[in-house]
């Protein structure tokens, strides 16, 4: 069977896979974030100073990422991002010290990033030939592999059994399905007169795609590092109910995007950013107007739903209204101004915090939720 007569339908359940991957990579490290800790006897502040050479990696990769990929072609950069970023994985159960440790995070963030962009230009690509958007279900699955990498870590975990082993363990499954999958990916043309530069400067229409990136991406920042924090010390549930808003936050974005692609093809990516701006401003105004378990929670819920569809509509309409060669260093460049907004976020809540008080810094937050409603109704030319 040739490029030409694979369906479709198995490119894009084989790409699905792909983001699966990526998704349990990252989430086996976090499920055993605890044990490597302990390993390392290390106390929270400093074990927090080496967890952030994570992003940083991740930050540097990402224009890197987008160079490579536009040179090379998606395809190649799939194929040997899923053999690197497994291996940083197994890498990470080896390191023994916090110098060796720190190294590791560094490349597993780059890694990351390198996938990240690689598969986020094959689902452009892959969107255009079906010629409606298909982005947001596998950013789902990206997401449905956080849950499924947790519960495997809390296997792991009641069986005694090490991190290396869980790392290894996913790596193999994971080379496994390359071997299998890779057939099915989209050529992915290499553009070889790609000149690569450290940072692409992107257009105005980049720039304005990647500041709804930016803001979406601080309330996603905020709600992954604080929303433990805000049930604990603003809403006061007992200690094993904390994480109960992160759950119902994590829940309804995973759902968000499984379903939204459907949303998007029926009134058009413009609205779905309007309407997806605007729930984010009502779940952070529900979550903080009564702070009670039931009421957070469901504006917890609402702010899942708002920021599930934000990236991928995004991503997909940087697909869509760029030139097939270039879709790579877009991406790396509306990435890059997105994910600034997820480092910068959590720092400025923790300031807000100290200033007005965490309720007041998470209700200052939804105004960011109009934000993304105006500029998306501004870009109706394009969305």
């Amino acid at each position: 069977m040739n490029d030409s007569t694979k369906s479709l339908t198995a490119r894009r359940v084989v790409l699905s896979g792909f983001f699966f991957l990526t998704g349990i990579c990252f989430a086996s490290w976090a499920s055993r974030i605890p044990d490597i800790k302990m390993q390392l006897g290390l106390s929270d502040g400093a074990f927090g100073g080496i967890l952030f050479f994570l992003p940083i990696g991740s930050f540097v990769g990402i224009p890197i990422s987008g160079s490579l990929t536009a040179k090379q072609g998606s395809k190649v950069m799939v194929i040997i991002a899923s053999i690197i970023y497994p291996i940083s994985l197994v890498a990470l159960g080896f390191a023994n010290t916090t110098t060796l440790l720190a190294i590791v995070l560094f490349l597993f963030g780059m890694a990351g990033n390198l996938f990240n962009v690689a598969i986020n230009t094959q689902a452009a690509a892959l969107s255009k030939l079906f010629e409606k958007s298909i982005t947001s279900r596998f950013h789902g699955f990206w997401s449905l592999a956080g849950f499924a990498g947790g519960l495997l870590g809390g296997f792991f975990v009641a069986n005694a059994i090490s991190p290396l082993e869980q790392f290894v363990f996913v790596a193999v499954v994971g080379w496994v399905f390359l071997f299998f999958g890779h057939p099915y990916l989209l050529p992915g043309e290499p553009n070889k007169n790609h000149v690569s530069k450290i940072w692409n400067k992107p257009s105005p229409l980049m720039w304005q795609f990647g500041l709804i990136a930016f803001t979406n991406m601080i309330c996603e920042g905020m709600m992954f590092d604080w929303s433990g924090v805000y049930f604990q010390d603003i809403v006061k549930v007992p200690n094993e109910w904390r994480t109960t808003g992160y759950i119902c936050f994590m829940g309804s974005m995973t759902t968000g995007r499984m379903f939204s692609d459907n949303l998007i093809n029926y009134w058009g990516a413009r609205k779905q950013l309007v309407l997806s701006g605007l729930v984010v401003t009502l779940g952070l105004i529900v979550a903080t107007a009564y702070p009670h378990l039931i009421v957070s929670s469901i504006g917890f819920m609402l702010v899942g739903f708002g920021v599930s569809s934000v990236i991928p509509t995004i991503y997909g309409t940087v697909g869509r209204t760029t030139e097939p060669s270039k879709v790579s260093i877009a991406l790396a460049s509306v990435s890059s101004i997105g994910f600034f907004g997820f480092l910068i976020g959590p720092p400025i809540i923790g300031f807000l915090s100290q200033v007005i008080g965490l309720r007041w810094a998470f209700l200052t937050v939804s105004s960011l939720g109009i934000i993304t409603a105006l500029r998306a109704n501004q870009l109706k030319k394009y969305l």
